[in-house]
């Protein structure tokens, strides 16, 4: 998942709450040197995503590291509240117990920045919000990320930029699109082409291929895996710059090589594309073909 930087904090003293909400954690060290960390709480509550280590208070890379069983105790600290591990690592690896102190003012500091909040706090449980304070906390939803997102045009309400920020929809993403001659999108837009890697890259090369793909049809490749595979493999039996949509389509109904050369083999050598899909969402086989030419 995400990367997240070093955390921002509010300038003003936020009010907090007792102590809410504490755990189990469990960590793991990338290859990549990201912290795959993972938080379980109440009955059915579970949390994980990747950190920079140095996203931390109080956590050293030798510490992650050691050789042996190394006793720890850091935080992470947000504007929403903060989080408190104690526990142990070894190895790169590491599990232990962690507490949550979550500071209600964030509330305040969001709607002084004009961003509507779907949700009542005032009249919500204080287990249902400061469930929210945690998870606002654990994915920085800071209000540094959403003055940025406002600079770019997109004025959304509280749940809208904690999805944003779940998926790293951020300033740089909606930039680099914006660089790939697309206009603006909705938040809902960029919300669907995250969860499905649509990236500059991917339409970079969509386009070395010959396909100058819109947004819509750019999630649909990434959906039903239109890839450069795919398309080289139809160009290999004869089928170059085959339409997109009806690229998704074959890839829908698994119009493969394979089946199209079953279907040479059994006397069927020139179907379009066309054809290859309609006699796929019909079930026809090549075997069902060879049997009907016997009769």
């Amino acid at each position: 998942m995400r990367h997240l930087a070093p955390l921002a904090l509010l300038a003003c003293s936020l009010a907090s709450s007792a102590l809410a909400i504490e755990g189990e954690w469990k960590a793991e060290r990338w290859s990549s040197g990201l912290l795959q960390l993972s938080l379980t709480y109440g009955r059915t509550h579970n949390f994980g995503t990747n950190y920079d280590p140095s996203s931390f208070e109080g956590l050293s890379p030798a510490e992650i590291g050691a050789a042996t069983r190394t006793p720890v105790t850091f935080a992470l600290e947000g504007e929403a509240g903060r989080v408190t591990f104690e526990g142990a690592f070894e190895r790169g690896k590491g599990r232990g117990h962690f507490v949550f102190e979550p500071k209600l003012g964030y509330f305040d500091a969001v709607r002084a920045l004009g961003v509507s909040d779907t949700r009542v706090h005032r009249q919500d449980p204080s287990a249902t919000r400061d469930e929210r304070l945690l998870t606002l906390t654990l994915l920085d939803v800071s209000t540094a990320y959403i003055r940025s997102m406002i600079a770019e045009g997109y004025r959304e309400d509280l749940d809208t930029y904690l999805t944003m920020r779940i998926f790293d929809v951020d300033p740089d993403y909606i930039r680099a699109m914006r660089a790939q001659g697309f206009g603006d999108f909705s938040a809902e837009d960029l919300i669907a082409m995250r969860i499905h890697g649509v990236t500059p890259e991917f339409r970079d090369e969509m386009a070395q291929l010959g396909y100058r793909l819109t947004m819509d049809q750019l999630v649909a490749f990434r959906i039903h895996g239109v890839t450069r595979q795919w398309i080289e493999g139809l160009k290999e039996m004869g089928y170059d710059h085959v339409d997109a949509d009806k690229l998704v389509s074959t890839r829908i109904f698994q119009v493969t090589p394979a089946f199209i050369r079953e279907l040479r083999d059994a006397g069927y050598p020139h179907l379009s594309i066309d054809e290859l899909i309609s006699m796929r969402v019909q079930g026809v086989t090549p075997d069902s073909l060879a049997k009907r030419r016997a009769i």
